[in-house]
C-alpha cells in the first residue's frame, strides 16, 4: 500500500469594484487536504477543507477503496523538488491602499468611463508527497486585475476591458495599458480593406487555439474521435509553429509545475507540436497506458477526487521577432472582445468581434467597427500563420498573429 497527501493552500485578498470605487474587500485563507491510498490496483481518496485529523482522512481514503476505482499505474516516486516563484510585491494592507489610489487616478483621468469588477492578490502553495519518496512543493504569488470598462453614455454592459497579471505589481504599467486601450477606443477608424489580413490575439486568449487543444486530447486521439487520430508524427502546420504544455516561470501563474499525479516534465515543458509536426496528444497516466501514448503530465483534479485528463497551460513558442517585424509593414486587427464564435467539427473557424483595434505592431491606432473573422484550422496555423511576438507590444502581453478573413458585420 502507498499513501499520498495532496494539500492546496490559498490566501487571497480581493477588491470588488463598482462605479470606479471599492465596494468591498474580501479575504480568503483556505487549506484543502486530500489523502490517497493505492492498493492492489485501486485508489481510494478522502479529503477535507480546513484543519482535520490526518488519521480521519486516511480512514476515509481506506474506506473508499471499497468503491473499487481502478488505478493500475505506478504512483510517482523518488522525486524531491520545490519551486518558489514568489517575488516581492504588496502586503495585504498596501494592496488595498493601492486599489484606492489606482481608482482615484482612474476617476480623475477617465471621468467618462466606469470601471468595475475585481483586483486580486493571490498566494498559493501546493504540496504532493507520498511514502515512496515523492515530495513536490510549488509556491507562487500574483496580482491580477480584470477591469471591465463602460462608457457613461453607453447602453452596453461592457465596452472594453483590461487584463493584468504580474508577480511584481507595477502601477505605471497597468495605467499605461488602460490609457493606451482607452485612447484607441476613443479614436474610431476603418479597416484598410476587407479580406485576408493579419489578426492579433493576446497571448492569454486561448480562443484561436481551442480547436487544437480539443483535438490533442489523448483520449480523443486514442479512441479515433480526433481530427488528429492518424496524423501524429506528420507535419501539418507551419514550420514556425510550436506548441508546448508549459510550466516555465514566465508562462505560469495559476497551476503547478507538476500535475495532479506528480509528473514533472523535463525543463518544465512538453512539446505537443514542434516546428509544425504533431508530436503527441496530451495524456495522464490512464490515457498513456490505455492507448500506448507518451505521458505528458496532464492530470488534474480537486483535492478530494481521482486525477483525470485535462489540458494544462498550453503556450505557443515565441519567435525571435517583434510584432512589428512579424507584420512586415502591414497593419493588423487586434481582436480584444470576441464572443459567440467557435470551430466546426471539421475545423472551420468563425467569430464576431465586438471590440477590435487597428495596430501597426507597436501601438493601438484606433477602434474598429464590429467585425467578423473566419478561417480554417490547418490554414490558420499553416500558410496563414505569422508567428508569436518576442515583445509585449501593447496591453502587457505577447501577441499571436494569424492571417484571417476580416469583414464588417
Amino acid at each position: 500500500m502507498i499513501k499520498e497527501k495532496y494539500v492546496k493552500m490559498l490566501k487571497e485578498v480581493s477588491i470588488n469594484i463598482v462605479q470606479t470605487k471599492i465596494e468591498s474587500v474580501r479575504k480568503k485563507d483556505i487549506t484543502k487536504r486530500g489523502f490517497r491510498v493505492y492498493k492492489d490496483g485501486y485508489i481510494g481518496v478522502g479529503g477535507a477543507v480546513g484543519e482535520v485529523d490526518e488519521g480521519q482522512l486516511e480512514k476515509r481514503a481506506m474506506d473508499n477503496l471499497k468503491l473499487k476505482i481502478p488505478y493500475p499505474y505506478e504512483p510517482s516516486k523518488e522525486l524531491v523538488k520545490e519551486v518558489d516563484y514568489r517575488e516581492e510585491t504588496l502586503s495585504e494592507e498596501e494592496f488595498v491602499n493601492e486599489g484606492e489610489e489606482l481608482l482615484s487616478i482612474l476617476r480623475e483621468d477617465f471621468p467618462e468611463f466606469i470601471f468595475s469588477n475585481k483586483i486580486y492578490l493571490t498566494e498559493m502553495e501546493t504540496r504532493l508527497t507520498n511514502d515512496v519518496g515523492l515530495d513536490l512543493v510549488h509556491k507562487d504569488r500574483v496580482v491580477t486585475a480584470g477591469l471591465l470598462i463602460k462608457e457613461n453614455t453607453s447602453v452596453n454592459v461592457i465596452d472594453a476591458f483590461v487584463m493584468y497579471a504580474d508577480r511584481n505589481y507595477n502601477r505605471t504599467k497597468l495605467l499605461e495599458i488602460i490609457r493606451e486601450t482607452l485612447a484607441a477606443y476613443k479614436n474610431p477608424v476603418k479597416l484598410p480593406y476587407e479580406g485576408k489580413m493579419p489578426v492579433i490575439f493576446m497571448d492569454k486568449d486561448i480562443m484561436p487555439l481551442s480547436k487544437i487543444i480539443e483535438e490533442l486530447n489523448g483520449y480523443k486521439v486514442g479512441t479515433g474521435a480526433s481530427l488528429f487520430k492518424d496524423l501524429i508524427g506528420d507535419k501539418k502546420f507551419n514550420e514556425n509553429f510550436t506548441l508546448f504544455q508549459s510550466a516555465e516561470k514566465e508562462d505560469l501563474t495559476s497551476v503547478e509545475f507538476f500535475d495532479a499525479e506528480g509528473v514533472v516534465n523535463k525543463g518544465f515543458k512538453y512539446p505537443l507540436i514542434e516546428k509544425g509536426r504533431l508530436i503527441s496528444p496530451y495524456t495522464d497516466k490512464k490515457t498513456a497506458h490505455k492507448f500506448n501514448l507518451p505521458l505528458t503530465g496532464s492530470a488534474s483534479c480537486e483535492y478530494d477526487t481521482v486525477p483525470t485528463l485535462a489540458p494544462r497551460n498550453f503556450k505557443v513558442e515565441a519567435s525571435d521577432k517583434t510584432l512589428k517585424e512579424l507584420l512586415g509593414g502591414q497593419l493588423g486587427v487586434v481582436a480584444l472582445i470576441a464572443s459567440g464564435g467557435d470551430f466546426t467539427e471539421e475545423g472551420v473557424f468563425g467569430t464576431p468581434v465586438q471590440l477590435a483595434f487597428l495596430t501597426d505592431g507597436e501601438k493601438l491606432i484606433g477602434r474598429l467597427p464590429q467585425l467578423s473573422l473566419s478561417g480554417e484550422l490547418y490554414s490558420m496555423f499553416g500558410g496563414d500563420y505569422i508567428g508569436k511576438s518576442k515583445d509585449e507590444p501593447f496591453l502587457g502581453q505577447k501577441a499571436l498573429a494569424l492571417n484571417l478573413d476580416v469583414k464588417y458585420l
